[in-house]
């Protein structure tokens, strides 16, 4: 099944893929709340965490704009939303490589820096080219890219430390892989819960299972909760 356009009319305007609002809003409104505590915490780590779960919250919103709106509102509204979403989400694949970066090089002494600086110049490379083309492919592929990074460091953290934390985070990132065949394959449900909204969903309950993870390990760091 393949249900792209389903809407509703409020107040006389056309509502585009209204379940879309609604699974990216559960999405927001659990980012904050996962920034809140997490921030709570005074290690880098999980405030890295922190940052890109509330960057993908946001980007959800702004999404969900892009979604409903369509070209209603004209083709440059449309853009500028798009870009914003875009823009946000390549923040976040920052974030979300410097968390386990910093999990892996908790306990070494000098760390690479030019790393972490070839990341930032490489997204920020990345902004400007998604500032011309606007394409999400590329934020699709550089997100599968980081996450694969992230997975693989919460592996060999677990394997040598045998902490519960680790192994929830690469389970719930293992967990987000599973949109790209919802959304591939187009698994809809029912046409007004269509592959859209279960991938949605299921990147909800990744971002959930992610955060338990990094909150137990947080709290097993040197540094403790304020």
């Amino acid at each position: 099944m393949n249900f792209d356009y389903t809407y509703i009319t409020l107040f006389g305007y056309i509502i585009f893929e209204p379940m879309i609002i609604v699974t990216n809003l559960l999405i927001f409104i659990f980012s904050i709340f996962c920034f809140k505590q997490l921030t709570k915490f005074d290690h880098p780590y999980p405030r890295a965490w922190a940052w890109f779960v509330l960057l993908v919250g946001i980007s959800s919103c702004f999404g969900s704009t892009a979604h409903a709106v369509h070209y209603q509102a004209g083709e440059l509204f449309f853009d500028v939303v798009f870009y914003i979403m875009n823009a946000l989400s390549l923040l976040s694949i920052y974030f979300c490589f410097k968390a386990p970066y910093l999990l892996y090089t908790l306990n070494k002494t000098n760390p690479h820096k030019k790393i972490t600086y070839f990341v930032i110049a490489w997204i920020t490379a990345l902004l400007i080219y998604t500032l011309v083309r606007n394409n999400f492919l590329i934020i699709k592929i550089h997100a599968g890219i980081v996450l694969v990074y992230s997975f693989i460091v919460h592996i060999i953290v677990y394997n040598r430390t045998k902490e519960k934390g680790s192994k929830r985070v690469f389970l719930g990132i293992s967990i987000s892989f599973i949109p790209i065949v919802t959304h591939t394959l187009k698994l809809s449900v029912h046409e007004w819960f269509n592959y859209k909204d279960l991938a949605h969903v299921i990147i909800l309950i990744s971002l959930i299972v992610i955060y338990t993870g990094v909150k137990t390990t947080s709290g097993k760091l040197s540094q403790k909760p304020q």
